[in-house]
Formats: structure tokens, C-alpha cells, sequence
């Protein structure tokens, strides 16, 4: 059976389109409605003049992120408590990373990466993630997002300082795994004293409830706070809950279950060997990539 060009150009881009529209959008199921959005314009699209389908799919899906995300700037401005991108499952995400994915492109998936990118402008982050991410050239990206390949070059620039200025040490799971249970462990059992030696002095908790579960409104700062706080939380939620180890967004993370539902999610960056964030996904909105 003879293949259809247009739906096999389409397929084949479909990992790189996946992975551009997650990374820009921090939702996996905005990133969805984008290359699906992206699939009907291509069923209008001329292939006679189109050179290159991998980057009109990458273009389109691209300016697509841009539109979605300033259409809901307004809605990110009226979010109840921190933002947090959307947790998902390692098994989802290997449709978004392509089979030659190295390491650093599958960690710029991790919590800590995504969250570092929704501070960026919706075109440096455009710009940074067709560069970083996909490798794209400057002439090829300029097109893409319909400017000139000097302020392509600009805005990458710009991205770049702002990323390495807060980018988080990232380490691997074997590393990641002992310190959580050390962790869960000493929030555990109360021993205020040990669980305050595995945080970073500026350590900061962020828990994202969206309105819909109960979560701190503002991100939690230092040692003395985090540490407090966690300790009320987990004695007082911990014991009809049932704690399990997943691989989300490229990285050990713990979930609690409340019967058959994910209750929340629980994911850290780790900085000289303590940890120096932590992630708390409670909104069930975002959780159905976890189930």
C-alpha cells in the first residue's frame, strides 16, 4: 500500500513538533491542541512549494505556541498560586523525543528546565528551544518565526544569559532517588533537624493547586519555612496515602495515590548534592498524564 506523502512527512516530524510545543507551553495537553492544530493546517498546506516539511511543521507549530501562549497570559496572571508545568509520565514522553535524543535534550523536559523557560519571552524561548533543543540553524529558525537571522542570533543570546544565570544543577537519578527517600523519611518520622541538612539554605517549595486542591498560595523560601511547613503537611496527609516511585519528565519523582487517583506529584532539582527545589503538583487538572 502506497504511502501517503503528506501523512508520512507529517509523522515523522511528529516527535520534533511534540517536543517543540511542551517545551514552550509546559502543558502536555496544550502541546496536543497545538500539533493537532498544526495537522489541519498542514491538510491545506501546497507540498509543491513547501522545500523543507520539517521545518514548515516546526514553523507552524512554533508561531502556534507563541499565539496560545500570549492568548492566555491573561489566565496565567489570574492563576490561583504558582504555576507549575505539567507533570508527565516518561512512557509519554518518548513520542516527543526523537530516537538519537541525547541526554541534555531529554533533561530539558525535567520540572526545573520547564519552569526556567516559561520565564523567558514566548520568541527567545521560541529561538531557544529550535537551537538548543533541535539544533536548528539561524537562517532556518529566522524564517521559521519570521525575522532576521541577526535577531535570531540576539534573542538566543538573550535566552542563554537567562538560563545560565538560574540553571539548576541537574543530576542523575541514582543520585536523586536516595536523597527523596532520605527526605520522605526524615519528613516522616519528624526528625525536623535531618531533614533540614538535606535543603539548601535557599531552598524553595513550589506547590501548584490551581484553585482546584489545597496548596500554598505563594512559593515557600529557606530552610526554617520549607521544613516547617512540610512537616504540618505530611504528618497530617501522609497516612491515607500510598507513595510510589515514577520516571516524570525524565527524572525519579514521587507520587502519592489516594485510592485509584494521584494525589499529588513531588519532584526536586538538586544543588551540591541537597536539594534545592522542590515541585508539588496538586492541581488534578494537570495530573492526567501521571495516571
Amino acid at each position: 500500500m502506497e504511502i501517503n506523502p503528506r501523512h508520512r512527512d507529517f509523522e515523522l516530524a511528529r516527535p520534533m513538533l511534540y517536543g517543540i510545543a511542551y517545551r514552550m507551553l509546559g502543558s502536555f495537553s496544550d502541546a496536543e491542541d497545538a500539533v493537532q492544530d498544526a495537522w489541519f493546517r498542514w491538510q491545506d498546506a501546497n507540498l509543491s512549494i513547501i522545500e523543507s516539511p520539517r521545518a514548515y511543521l516546526a514553523s507552524t507549530v512554533s508561531r502556534l505556541c507563541i499565539d496560545r501562549h500570549r492568548r492566555r497570559k491573561l489566565e496565567r496572571m489570574l492563576y490561583t498560586g504558582p504555576w507549575l508545568p505539567e507533570p508527565v509520565d516518561d512512557a509519554i514522553l518518548e513520542q516527543i523525543n526523537e530516537p538519537e535524543a541525547d541526554l541534555e535534550l531529554v533533561e530539558s523536559v525535567s520540572m526545573a528546565f520547564l519552569l526556567l523557560l516559561q520565564k523567558l519571552p514566548p520568541m527567545e524561548r521560541a529561538v531557544f528551544i529550535l537551537k538548543e533543543s533541535f539544533d536548528l540553524g539561524h537562517v532556518e529558525i529566522a524564517a521559521m518565526l519570521n525575522v532576521r537571522p541577526a535577531h535570531s542570533r540576539q534573542l538566543l543570546r538573550r535566552a542563554r544569559q537567562k538560563v545560565n544565570s538560574d540553571k539548576l544543577d541537574l543530576q542523575m537519578d541514582e543520585d536523586i532517588k536516595p536523597l527523596m527517600e532520605s527526605f520522605l523519611e526524615a519528613a516522616t518520622t519528624g526528625n525536623l533537624s535531618e531533614l533540614q541538612n538535606l535543603m539548601t539554605d535557599d531552598i524553595v517549595a513550589y506547590s501548584d493547586g490551581g484553585g482546584r486542591a489545597s496548596a500554598a498560595l505563594i512559593p515557600l523560601e529557606g530552610k526554617d519555612r520549607v521544613s516547617t511547613v512540610l512537616l504540618h503537611l505530611l504528618s497530617r496527609q501522609l497516612e491515607p496515602l500510598k507513595a510510589e516511585w515514577r520516571r516524570l519528565n525524565g527524572n525519579i519523582s514521587l507520587v502519592l495515590r489516594e485510592g485509584n487517583s494521584v494525589h499529588s506529584t513531588h519532584a526536586v532539582s538538586v544543588r551540591d548534592g541537597k536539594i534545592h527545589r522542590i515541585y508539588t503538583m496538586r492541581n488534578p487538572d494537570k495530573l492526567h498524564y501521571v495516571e
